[in-house]
């Protein structure tokens, strides 16, 4: 396995033709860095200066109004809506993360089955009253994001061995998160563990990151380095998550992360997570287990296990 000192960059231009040959080019890169480090640079991702720019004019413009206004959409058992700075519950951060968020998730209708159950946060999104051009800003940005993880889920697919369909039956209706994060400006001195997002791993298949130009994410190397992850001019960062460990039986990593502002300014970051469907199946891959090397994590059911990883990082999602 190579080992790296930086994050590597990945140019995703071969997928720009849709072609065999292309998606197996960007999936052997992908296999060789995210059984690694697990963190990649995408350049030619095919998002616009444009889209990049307007998500961050319509992250500041929301993190600009009063308290009392973000609080009218406060974020709500169905995890939607306004996140002030709460306390961390990770067992040894006494401290709170420093950032708020507006998010959304994939939409559910108050007539789905999962909303009438209460089960697996469905629920529709909040927006804040009035802001259209808010809300159409965040949607298109979504949809960049969805049809980049279709072509980035066959890339996977691929770097998996099941071929670039393998991987379909999970993401009818995929789960998803978005998120636009906010980091206040810190003292010039940090205490000890007072992180803008204290260390973790992501739950999902991958994430795909926008940074505003302001550093601060790190990601912890093998040998329990943490890495700085430096802004890049029209690049996205790519991160694999738990989902990806557990199908690949620890073979492709999920590594820890964190923030830490100590640029003395505000920083913004766009995260999306995508995350199979709530109410499909995730085990370990029949072609990662052989009598040497059995499975490593039983069968569970994706709602479930996303709610007790919220639970355990969050608190019990009653008290929301």
């Amino acid at each position: 396995m190579r080992s790296f000192q930086t994050v590597p960059e990945i140019d995703l231009s071969p997928l720009s033709s849709d072609s065999e040959e292309g998606l197996q080019k960007v999936a052997r890169e992908v296999k060789e860095i995210f059984t690694s480090i697990g963190f990649a640079y995408l350049v030619n991702h095919q998002i616009s200066h444009r889209d990049m720019d307007a998500i961050f004019s319509a992250s500041k413009f929301f993190h600009s109004l009063p308290l009392e206004e973000k609080m009218k959409i406060k974020q709500n058992k169905s995890f939607r809506g306004y996140v002030p700075i709460i306390p961390t519950k990770k067992e040894g951060y006494g401290h709170n993360n420093q950032n708020d968020a507006f998010v959304i998730t994939y939409e559910v209708p108050e007539d789905h089955p999962d909303f009438i159950n209460g089960i697996y946060l469905a629920g529709p999104n909040q927006w804040p009253t009035g802001m259209f051009e808010f809300k159409q800003m965040v949607c298109e940005y979504r949809d960049h994001m969805l049809n980049l993880a279709a072509k980035l889920v066959k890339v996977f697919s691929i770097a998996l061995n099941l071929g670039s369909n393998g991987l379909d039956k999970f993401f009818y209706n995929p789960t998803y998160v978005l998120r636009l994060q906010h980091y206040p400006q810190q003292p010039p001195i940090i205490p000890e563990k007072l992180y803008g997002l204290a260390p973790h791993t992501d739950y999902g298949l991958f994430t795909i990151l926008t940074q505003d130009g302001v550093d601060g994410l790190e990601v912890k190397r093998e040998n329990g380095e943490w890495l700085n992850v430096p802004s890049k001019p029209n690049s996205l960062i790519l991160n694999s998550g738990d989902t990806i460990k557990r199908w690949s039986n620890n073979i492709f990593k999920s590594n820890p992360h964190r923030v830490v502002n100590r640029s003395g300014r505000e920083r913004f970051s766009i995260p999306f997570f995508f995350e199979p469907n709530m109410h499909t199946t995730i085990q370990v891959l029949d072609n990662f287990i052989n009598e040497n090397c059995p499975a490593k994590y039983n069968p569970i059911k994706y709602g479930d296990y996303l709610v007790d990883r919220l639970q355990g990082d969050f608190g019990p999602l009653s008290d929301l």
